[in-house]
């Protein structure tokens, strides 16, 4: 089989399972190839090297898996993460967050934060990358994350930089920090979502609760009783309400929420009096 023949092998297969099916046989013969994309419109007349062993990917993208836990690695930000099974791919979503507190800590001039809910520490890495004085603790409650994290931490030379530990939110964070952000799981227990996201990505790092925002509820609580001037978080497209009239509890300076590249609200930051 060519590299032309195995795209349109591959372009039928995956159909019905990718909004784009050519471009995602491209990348996945081109990760098998260990070529660039490029190089498949430059040779294809070329022979497949372990046809079979192409069919494979092509065969668990086509039952929905998501590319990025075939390939073992996710594009974000201006990086490349580390990924596997039972840690949540990082979304283009989460780069707004990154950019809001980049913004909070240049003005303010922070030096220490934590994150709730680390994942494959991709808020983490990509701060730690910008600011080389920051000093972060970053924690998850599963032991993948954690793993994975501490992966793409000395993947990026940042061990100075990050603590990684074992908490639920900042239960196992009693020093002070300046601010705190957090793209915990938001999800209703109830909303259906995709195949390649619920079939594949781990639930804990999804789902918020019956209602969804239990745990940002939570973290907001958190957060305010220990002091903490700044909180950052992702919530969902339907929270701003909810979340907006549970502030009022508190008490803070601002809550100002943001929209994601969709225009749908996606997060938010609040100040505390203090």
């Amino acid at each position: 089989m060519t590299i032309s023949q195995a795209l349109k092998w591959a372009k039928d297969v995956l159909a019905e399972s990718c909004e784009r099916p050519l471009f995602e046989a491209e990348l996945l013969l081109a990760y098998h190839l260990r070529k660039e994309r490029l190089y498949l419109h430059m040779y294809v007349d070329e022979t497949v090297e372990d046809e079979e062993g192409y069919k494979r990917l092509i065969a668990r993208r086509a039952k929905h898996e998501p590319y990025e836990y075939i390939v073992g690695s996710a594009s974000f930000y201006d990086i490349e993460l580390d990924v596997e099974p039972g840690v949540l791919i990082p979304r283009p979503e989460t780069e707004i967050l990154i950019d809001k507190v980049a913004k909070i800590i240049e003005e303010e001039g922070i030096t220490r934060i934590a994150e709730i809910g680390v994942g494959s520490g991709a808020i983490s890495v990509v701060l730690a990358r910008k600011f080389p004085q920051l000093h972060s603790i970053a924690t998850d409650i599963c032991d993948t994350p954690l793993k994975v994290a501490g992966k793409n931490i000395r993947k990026f030379g940042l061990e100075e930089q990050i603590e990684l530990r074992k908490s639920n939110l900042i239960d196992q964070v009693p020093e002070s920090v300046e601010l705190v952000v957090s793209n915990p799981p938001y999800i209703a227990e109830e909303f259906i979502l995709e195949s390649n996201v619920v079939d594949y990505e781990p639930g804990e790092a999804l789902f918020g609760g019956k209602v969804g925002d239990e745990l940002l509820k939570q973290i907001i609580r958190d957060v305010s009783c220990r002091g903490i001037r700044y909180l950052a978080c992702e919530m969902g497209y339907d929270q701003k309400a909810p979340i907006e009239a549970f502030v009022k509890e508190f008490e803070i300076e601002f809550i100002e929420f943001y929209q994601d590249l969709a225009g749908f609200d996606r997060g938010f930051v609040i100040k505390f009096k203090g």
